[in-house]
């Protein structure tokens, strides 16, 4: 629901005004729930969540052997003695860049750039020959996007957004026999998010749009790890959609225009298959292939009850795949070296597209290196992202409803890159 004050003596009183208002809201509140341009995986997933992976593009799924298996594939716990934590972070520093030919022809946006630092932690803790249980603290979910208020073509679009998730997520595993094993875990994700934009408050005005709000919402995942051969392991893993119920207060600064605001939004399902070949001692080879169910974001909707205020956005996001490539190779029992490959699909077509989710199809290749020293690992990896450059010239997301000043403002072309640096750092009790 959004309640949000118009009085009569403003000039931000009358239904065009109103109407064009509550776009703005209805944006704002999507972009609390699907920001993408910066996170990195197929729409605004964060799947690197552990260096060791991220070394080998996070191909993982088969091979789940250290205690990020919580997050990769928690059936995978069962071949982890003892107790054993890790913990790291992933930096990640983006260029996002769009070329306008519409407003401003010629001229080029760059957001802001930024480091920004998702974590992870992981524990796991055998309990018997048979069952293992784990716990997976981390950041699924990610963004952070700033435009220029003042010279950015596309303002009226978008400016600064901040996306943060924390997710909560224990397992329990059994090994039912000496080739199967299975797992179950339930999960708890914590949204966050800050946005804002630029909106016209008369005809020769402007002023800054901002929406903050929370959410909370439940989960459940399930996993298997099969044991194929000597050499080979095959691993499955699912992650269940998470509806997030937002809500949070909307202001337009220096205007009596204030409010709260409330929708809802789901978060996608995540079906992900791997095979891990041990091809010698030394040689591992991995595959993942993911499919995330983007067609959540199908439509957002805002209830109030004022009813002019009541609003549908539509967005009719695509499910997508991504393929993971991997491999470690150890040198000895203390180093280890990895190398990857992935391609991931965007979710966002081109009719929805705005510079809040400046998203695109993107290859990355990844480098890692473990060293382990007692009952001490550390892994540290490096990847490259390129987006491939996207042309828009037909988004109904700037059209004259919704930017009346800049209509057309987003057409273009956008190219983005994106460099992440990642450490874990595991002890074994």
């Amino acid at each position: 629901m959004i309640i949000t004050m118009f009085p009569q003596n403003t000039s931000l009183a009358g239904d065009n005004h109103v109407r064009r208002t509550l776009t703005v809201v209805a944006a704002m509140v999507l972009g609390i729930a699907v920001f993408s341009s910066v996170s990195f995986g197929a729409g605004f997933a964060l799947p690197d969540q552990d260096a060791a992976a991220m070394g080998m593009a996070s191909a993982f799924v088969g091979q789940a052997d250290n205690p990020s298996a919580v997050w990769y594939n928690p059936a995978g716990m069962t071949q982890l003695d003892g107790t054993r934590i890790s913990g790291g972070i992933i930096g990640i520093y983006p260029v996002l860049t769009h070329e306008n030919n519409t407003i401003n022809p010629g001229t080029t946006d760059v957001s802001k750039r930024e480091i920004h630092v998702p974590f992870h932690f992981y524990a796991t803790h055998k309990l018997s020959d048979t069952v293992a249980f784990g716990l997976g603290i981390n950041n699924p979910f990610g963004l952070t996007t700033d435009w220029d208020q003042n010279t950015s073509s596309t303002r009226y679009v978008a400016t600064f957004t901040n996306l943060v998730t924390t997710e909560f997520n224990p397992n329990i595993a059994f090994k039912l026999n000496n080739s199967l094993s299975v797992a179950f875990g339930i999960a708890y994700v914590h949204l966050r998010a800050t946005l804002e934009k630029i909106t016209p408050t008369s005809p020769l005005t402007d002023a800054n749009f901002r929406l903050s709000g929370d959410a909370d919402g439940w989960g459940v995942n399930a996993a298997l790890k099969y044991k194929a051969s000597d050499a080979m392991n095959l691993g499955f893993s699912y992650r269940s959609r998470i509806k997030e119920d937002i809500e949070g207060t909307a202001d337009v600064n220096g205007t009596p225009l204030s409010g709260t605001a409330k929708t809802s939004i789901t978060l996608p399902d995540l079906i992900q298959f791997g095979v891990s070949y041990r091809a010698s001692d030394e040689l591992t080879l991995n595959a993942d292939l993911d499919y995330t169910m983007w067609s959540t974001f199908d439509s957002l909707v805002i209830e109030s009850n004022v009813p002019q205020f009541n609003t549908t956005e539509e967005h009719q996001w695509k499910d997508v795949w991504s393929l993971r490539v991997g491999g470690q190779y150890a040198l000895s029992d203390q180093w280890k070296l990895r190398a990857g490959y992935l391609y991931d699909q965007s979710p966002v077509k081109e009719a929805y597209f705005d510079t809040r989710i400046p998203d695109a199809d993107r290859q990355g290749v990844s480098i890692g290196v473990g060293y382990a020293v007692g009952k001490i690992t550390i892994d540290a990896a490096y990847m490259y992202l390129r987006f491939n450059n996207r042309t828009i010239s037909n988004s109904q997301m700037d059209d004259v409803a919704v930017t009346p000043k800049a209509p057309n403002a987003l057409n273009g072309t956008y190219k983005s890159t994106a460099q992440l640096a990642g450490i874990t750092v595991g002890y074994k009790f």
